[in-house]
């Protein structure tokens, strides 16, 4: 059989377009293709031992609806790699752009200081810490209350070659270190909202935060302010019909501090970025 016979077999398996799209990178990411080698390779003839796991994987994704990132044991962020299972979060474009905002945001803020320490608050897979060490080399440290999470994280370090701090800690329990800069992308859905049978694959911890969707942020905002330094930084990113509460809590737990909230790329509001002592920073 050909590639292109297989990748024929599988759409006729599909019912939308984005499971097409799906079983279309599953193919790529069996035969580590880009999407050109496709096109030059399509009518090779395919293996019959990559023809049964081709199978075995849109099987996991279409009946048994495993994210495609579970299937293969990884994702994409930022353009780099990240491995990922279920005991993590799957990275999200909306992220990457939380990180391209807070590495702008945090250069103008701290441009004079030679080190800045950064904690990853309820780190998953790594990838916002991670990203952030490669993009920056700050000083960063991980946490998050998950072993396994963390077990996951540190693959991540390890692939990278990086030398990036693990801690194992429900928020700040174990933490004992003040930070320039924490960044969190806490878990911020609503417990009475239904996601997607996919989505729903992935860990409930990592997903859901209360009735409102902000027990996470409560639970961060109340204790913060004893892990930053005095000219500090915080970054958040939340749902995109919880900025007005994310502010509120910030202003009930913070004092001195300016509020700066921004859109993500479908303009609906996703971010929020603290800044205290020293001013606001400026995008350059």
């Amino acid at each position: 059989m050909i590639i292109e016979e297989l990748l024929k077999q599988a759409y006729n398996l599909c019912q939308t377009d984005e499971e097409k799209s799906a079983v279309f990178w599953l193919l790529l990411e069996l035969l580590e293709y880009k999407y050109s080698d496709y096109i030059l390779r399509k009518h090779e003839v395919i293996s019959d031992k990559l023809i049964s796991r081709y199978r075995a994987f849109v099987n996991e994704y279409l009946n048994e609806k495993n994210p495609v990132q579970y299937i293969v044991g990884y994702g994409y962020f930022y353009g780099r790699k990240f491995y990922v299972n279920k005991s993590t979060l799957i990275p999200r474009p909306e992220t990457e752009y939380l990180i391209e905002k807070t590495i702008k945001y945090a250069k103008n803020f701290f441009n004079t200081k030679d080190v800045i320490k950064v904690l990853d608050l309820a780190t998953g897979s790594g990838c916002i810490g991670i990203t952030i060490k490669l993009e920056t080399n700050y000083d960063v440290t991980l946490s998050d209350i998950s072993d396994e999470a963390l077990k996951v994280a540190s693959k991540n370090i390890s692939f990278y070659n990086l030398n990036v701090k693990t801690i194992e800690s429900d928020w700040f329990s174990n933490i004992n270190d003040k930070f320039d800069l924490i960044i969190s992308n806490p878990p911020y859905i609503r417990t009475d909202y239904k996601v997607d049978e996919i989505v729903s694959k992935e860990p409930f911890s990592a997903l859901y935060s209360g009735g409102l969707g902000i027990d996470s942020y409560e639970l961060i905002l109340e204790n913060i302010n004893d892990y930053l330094e005095d000219k500090a930084m915080i970054a958040f990113e939340h749902g995109y019909d919880q900025n007005t509460l994310i502010a509120n809590l910030v202003e009930k737990n913070l004092k001195s501090v300016k509020i700066v909230q921004e859109k993500d790329l479908n303009n609906k509001d996703r971010y929020t970025f603290v800044f205290k002592s020293g001013g606001v920073a400026h995008e350059k």
